[in-house]
């Protein structure tokens, strides 16, 4: 996680005791492309093919998602800051998180995530993610035993905290105007919340060993990061920066069966607008 938070840096370029205490960049400013850009491994999108099981069936999902490497011209502030010096991003990491989904009565289903504010190097998350879905049966074909519709609510909040501007490695005394002037390290949020609704179609094989899946939805994003850093001349810089966003995406994926309830799936999910990335899950399914 703290390699994110480390590209994430760019959102508030260099940080000065003058910086505005809010700002609205435009949609195709950088700092909105890059807030977009990070909410794609974070987006809480269908990870499964859908499936018309019986009222309360469990299933537990383990995903992990690599987190891609933004183009360098996005990494400069454009808007919100006085200086948008080109920032250093390690962007190695990968994002994961743990899922519960739980089957109602009328093919409903309900899925939630939790990450907990544990500290993760400098990083503190705090993020919860849930959704709602209503899956219909249909016939099979061909080579498949059946096939489903499935649409889908989903939302994400919650917010990570850490140095995302002015880490220890960053921090200076010898120059009061330039950035990150100060013996503590910053204390930043960036909250990644966002809203969506996905349909998704799949099939499964006869036998149910394989399962494919393909859909599409739209993502509405109210992103928010707030600079947390006071300088030795005991200046607060708390500079908001606030964009509201909308996304298209597209997604496909298999799942592969396997003995003793256990399935791996893997998925491709692009915001074609912003990124493409790729999903990995180990499922288990309790009932």
């Amino acid at each position: 996680m703290r390699k994110i938070f480390v590209a994430l840096v760019a959102l508030a370029g260099a940080v000065v005791p003058a910086a505005r205490a809010q700002c609205r960049p435009g949609p195709n400013s950088n700092e909105a492309k890059l807030l977009a850009f990070y909410s794609v491994p974070i987006t809480f999108s269908a990870l499964d093919a859908p499936n018309h099981e019986s009222a309360w069936h469990i299933e537990i999902q383990a995903e992990v998602s690599p987190v891609p490497t933004p183009d360098p011209s996005i990494e400069h502030a454009s808007e919100c800051f006085v200086a948008s010096a080109k920032q250093h991003s390690r962007l190695t990491s990968v994002f994961a998180r743990p899922r519960v989904l739980v089957t109602l009565p009328l093919g409903l289903a309900i899925e939630a995530s939790y990450i907990p504010p544990v500290r993760v190097g400098d990083a503190l998350p705090n993020l919860g993610s849930a959704a709602l879905s209503e899956t219909v049966p249909l016939a099979g074909f061909g080579p498949f035993g059946s096939s489903a519709v499935m649409v889908r609510a989903d939302g994400t909040i919650g917010h990570v905290r850490g140095p995302i501007t002015c880490a220890q490695s960053s921090l200076q005394q010898s120059e009061p105007d330039s950035a990150c002037y100060g013996d503590r390290p910053s204390n930043d949020t960036f909250s990644p919340t966002m809203f969506g609704i996905e349909g998704v179609y799949g099939v499964k094989s006869r036998g149910g060993r394989f399962e494919f899946f393909a859909g599409t939805g739209m993502t509405w994003l109210r992103p928010r990061f707030e600079v947390g850093f006071t300088n030795l001349d005991g200046v607060l810089d708390n500079t908001r920066v606030e964009v509201n966003l909308e996304r298209w995406s597209v997604l496909g994926g298999a799942t592969l069966n396997l003995p003793a309830r256990f399935a791996l799936t893997t998925e491709v999910y692009s915001v074609p607008k912003d990124v493409t990335t790729w999903r990995l899950a180990a499922s288990y399914r309790l009932h």
